[in-house]
């Protein structure tokens, strides 16, 4: 699984929190608890949106216009014209006679953080208009009412008195008066309908002080509860905790295993359910199988085993808010990081065996919403016509001053050839208009290296085959900045009404490139592929990066100077390893050795932890040639021209600090003109 394993320990980080903070993180999805509809994908491809599933919009109680369409961000009123408390949540997808139902869970906010009156519930026939159906779970103010009131006597009356104190540790959300003690914590509820046994089952992440700690989030366990319908009232069972890291493994908490924060859960095809959920204080992520009934682990934590019962898609990685679906066979999994109240850069993964290998795809995000998943983190991927590819992305917009009105953030996902997926941003957009998405793959011929825009050398032709089997060949006309060294992505579009695209990576080598450095220390596979196909003399450095000085090979006189450290050693990649200063120095990198002429200097700059927002100034020589350089969580790169090597044959490039946080470099190619 790849990742940025190094913390950036300069000024600027900002460091994940722990769910102990009272900034908790974000939400989780699930799947639909019934067969999807199969068509053959072409068919899928070329009909018309399934109009048919839609149903009238409810009368509005507050007189105002039936919702036609999402506008992610702004304020969402249920058809009584109040704020729709359904936050971390999930939504659920049932069929009657009528048609389609949906049923939106999540937490009650409207008393902001604490005190929460339980997990809401409402219901639509459209996914735009949501009826408001009342509590799905209650929560309880005082241990007393488990006793006095009417609701909680009739639910609870036949529990033992050890069942009640677990209804009361667990539900009980209101602090008691003059205690310093917190109360529970109720978050992240996900449900799932039992079919088999005519059930509706909720998972919750369940925390708040535990038998030998008083702290907010000391429990971290896994709570369920059960009901005959959808919109309940659900009757709680209790809570526990999960699996833990095998014997042998990387364990972040081997004396508190089984921690579950952060939840979701997810129904596969044949009927059988699994809970995903954060553990070991949020480093790693599990997903667990659950047993027929949904409202228990299938094996005990202390005979799991590793991919028959649970498997950890990622391991240290510190990710969170998972949301799992499944598509045309491959299972996808979207996470955030672990960052507080505040939005990150998410990740998804995907794995052809839900308890097998995950393979980690970075960010399906591009562009300026990148660093913050469009403001939002990922709680639920609603599957809404698979047939036509058509997802949902359900986030938050956590807002911690205003928790009652924070904003929830829907987007449609897009999907490209295999396992490529994006997350766009759409002001207001309706899911009936989407694009058919059929499943496909590419067979196309690359180089095994470009020059610099040398468009003309892709391949125009390739093979595309739709998951139905269908074969034809197809002409690509392709897209790319391929003006920068290394690894670039590009983008080809298929002749044909489909316009279906193929997304690939080709490496543009320059000529004449004089030096080549990896400011990261590592030599990188694009950085030895950059050294193979190299045209004309070997560059004059012999390693991927030193401290000014002699080369240990060539004797070339190059490197770096003053205060700094590498990070990123483990991703392989020329553009995610980097060399960031510390104490807030410049960071400068010497070329001496250098024939007069003129030459551009190409730099990359990345930052794994964009909500540093860091910045600097750029100057090459002691001339500016950039004012402002922002990093952010997309690979940039950026090529200063025309620059003189002098008479004392050699280039000075320099990066001052901006703004508080240090400034760094992932690699830098001299090219002599």
């Amino acid at each position: 699984m790849e990742r940025v394993a190094a913390d950036h320990p300069s000024s600027g980080r900002v460091p994940c929190r722990s769910p102990h903070d009272s900034t908790r993180s974000p939400p989780v999805p699930m799947n639909p608890h019934f067969a999807p509809r199969r068509r053959s994908i072409l068919t899928a491809a070329l009909a018309a949106p399934p109009l048919a599933m839609l149903a009238s919009a409810p009368a509005r109680a507050d007189g105002s216009s039936p919702r036609t369409a999402f506008t992610p961000g702004q304020p969402w009123l249920d058809t009584n014209g109040q704020v729709i408390q359904a936050h971390g949540g999930q939504v659920v997808i049932a069929e009657d006679d009528l048609g389609t139902t949906y049923y939106w869970y999540g937490e009650d906010r409207s008393n902001g953080y604490g005190s929460s009156p339980g997990v809401h519930v409402y219901s639509s026939r459209n996914l735009y208009d949501w009826t408001d159906e009342g509590l799905a779970l209650r929560a309880l103010t005082a241990p007393e009412q488990l006793e006095e009131d009417p609701y909680f006597v009739n639910l609870y009356s036949e529990y033992t008195d050890e069942q009640k104190a677990a209804v009361i540790r667990d539900l009980v959300t209101t602090p008691a008066p003059d205690s310093s003690v917190p109360a529970a914590i109720l978050e992240r509820p996900k449900v799932l309908h039992n079919a088999a046994q005519g059930t509706w089952v909720m998972w919750v992440h369940a925390d708040g002080p535990s038998e030998t700690s008083n702290a907010q989030y000391a429990k971290a366990n896994a709570g369920v509860a059960v009901s005959d319908s959808p919109t309940g009232p659900f009757r709680w069972i209790d809570s526990y905790r999960l699996h833990h890291a095998p014997e042998g493994e990387p364990n972040w908490q081997p004396d508190n295993p089984g921690m579950a924060r952060d939840m979701n859960l997810f129904l596969d095809d044949d009927g059988t359910a699994y809970i995903i959920y954060s553990s070991e204080e949020n480093y790693s992520l599990f997903i667990s199988l659950l047993d027929p009934s949904f409202t228990a682990l299938a094996t005990p934590p202390e005979s799991a085993v590793k991919g028959v019962d649970f498997i950890r898609p990622y391991i240290g990685a510190h990710r969170e808010a998972p949301a799992l679906f499944k598509r045309a066979g491959t299972y996808f999994l979207i996470t955030s990081g672990a960052t507080g109240w505040d939005p990150n850069p998410a990740q998804y993964a995907t794995a052809t065996e839900i308890l097998g290998e995950w393979t980690d795809h970075g960010n399906p995000v591009s562009g300026d919403g990148a660093a913050t998943t469009h403001g939002s983190q990922s709680t639920c991927v609603i599957p809404v016509d698979p047939d036509r590819g058509t997802y949902v992305y359900m986030g938050d917009r956590w807002t911690p001053s205003d928790l009652a009105n924070a904003p929830y953030v829907w987007l449609p996902l897009r999907f490209g050839e295999g396992t490529s997926m994006s997350l766009i941003w759409e002001d207001s957009w309706r899911w009936e208009d989407q694009p058919a998405q059929p499943a496909y793959t590419v067979e196309v011929d690359l180089p095994a290296a470009v020059g610099l825009g040398e468009g003309q050398k892709l391949p125009r032709n390739g093979t595309l085959r739709l998951a139905d089997g269908t074969v034809s060949k197809r002409k690509i006309s392709w897209e790319g900045a391929l003006d920068r060294p290394g690894m670039v992505p590009i983008l080809g579009t298929l002749a044909g009404p489909e316009a279906l695209t193929v997304r690939r990576e080709v490496l543009v080598v320059p000529q004449h490139m004089v030096y080549l450095v990896n400011a990261g220390g590592v030599e990188t596979s694009d950085y030895l592929a950059l050294r193979k196909h190299a045209q004309g003399p070997d560059p004059k450095n012999s390693v991927a990066d030193q401290p000014y000085g002699a080369d240990p090979s060539t004797g070339a006189v190059w490197g770096h100077v003053g205060r700094s450290l590498p990070a990123g050693s483990d991703t392989d990649s020329l553009d995610r390893s980097l060399r960031y200063a510390t104490n807030h120095d410049d960071l400068v990198y010497r070329f001496a050795n250098l024939p007069q002429g003129t030459y551009t200097v190409h730099v990359g700059y990345y930052d794994p932890w964009p909500w540093a927002n860091r910045a600097a100034q750029v100057s090459v020589n002691g001339e500016l040639v950039e004012e402002q350089r922002l990093f952010t969580g997309t690979a940039e790169a950026a090529a200063y021209t025309g620059i003189a090597s002098g008479t004392a044959g050699e280039i000075v490039l320099t990066l001052h600090p901006t703004r508080s946080p240090d400034i760094q470099v992932s690699w830098i190619v001299v090219v002599k003109d």
